[in-house]
């Protein structure tokens, strides 16, 4: 392999993985970019989307080359990013030799991940303190908790044959919905609404919202504007799960 291809297999796979752990694709784009100018490679070519990304350049010889990588779907790990992130600064401020910029990914890449029982706990203080912002009662807290420890092993197992967040999220509130009504009928929760809307803010995509948003206002709008709208649509799941799950339970209960 000559200079160029080792640069540029870099420079894929470290965007798709900056992509796969929450970054923007403005972000991604100038990270590779701002990669291959510090290398001295020419007529640099980028095309990315959140699922695909298309990159290409010359050297100083005019040896071309290309790479194309697919982007499996998005777990937002800011851990991760970050040290990808400050990866990519030391890569353009020391351009060390391309053949060992490989290892030094994969090097980037081995972090520590935390146990299940650890970001449950995470998620449990999480939805007790909006249940608290949101006037629940210490019922609705317990119900809360007990939805948000289903909603993690449902959500885990049903995310494992990769399927749409749209469908994902569907499932979840529909189950959430349904569980929350059952507690309240058996007098464990006080207030429903309470308890979903607190259970919803488990599933609503924020940090994908932002991303689309802020590829809209940097000039790139065609990706801005499709990440949009899967947000939108993976919204609009969450509510189509909620409605369902009151439509075939909602009759448990006195609202």
């Amino acid at each position: 392999m000559n200079q160029v291809e080792y640069v540029l297999d870099f420079a894929a796979d470290l965007g798709r993985r900056m992509l796969c752990t929450g970054a923007n694709l403005e972000r991604v784009d100038d990270t590779m970019n701002r990669i291959c100018i510090s290398y001295g490679l020419k007529e640099i070519s980028i095309y990315s989307l959140s699922s695909t990304i298309m990159i290409s350049a010359k050297d100083e010889d005019d040896i071309y080359g290309s790479r194309q990588v697919s982007v499996p779907p998005a777990g937002i790990h800011l851990e991760k990013l970050d040290r990808l992130n400050r990866l990519s600064r030391k890569i353009c401020s020391e351009t060390p030799p391309p053949e060992a910029l490989a290892d030094i990914l994969k090097e980037a890449c081995d972090v520590k991940e935390y146990t299940t029982p650890l970001v449950i706990l995470g998620y449990l203080i999480a939805m007790t303190s909006l249940c608290v912002i949101f006037g629940g009662s210490f019922g609705d807290v317990a119900a809360a908790d007990c939805i948000t420890f289903a909603l993690f092993w449902i959500n885990r197992w049903l995310t494992k044959p990769n399927l749409n967040h749209i469908v994902v999220n569907t499932v979840c509130m529909w189950l959430a919905g349904a569980f929350a009504i059952l507690l309240v009928k058996l007098g464990i929760g006080e207030h429903y609404f309470t308890i979903i809307i607190t259970n919803s803010m488990m599933m609503i995509p924020g940090i994908p919202l932002v991303n689309a948003v802020r590829n809209i206002l940097c000039g790139n709008e065609m990706n801005g504007i499709l990440e949009f709208l899967k947000v939108i649509l993976e919204t609009l799941a969450i509510v189509l799960g909620l409605v369902l799950s009151i439509y075939m339970f909602g009759g448990l209960i006195q609202w």
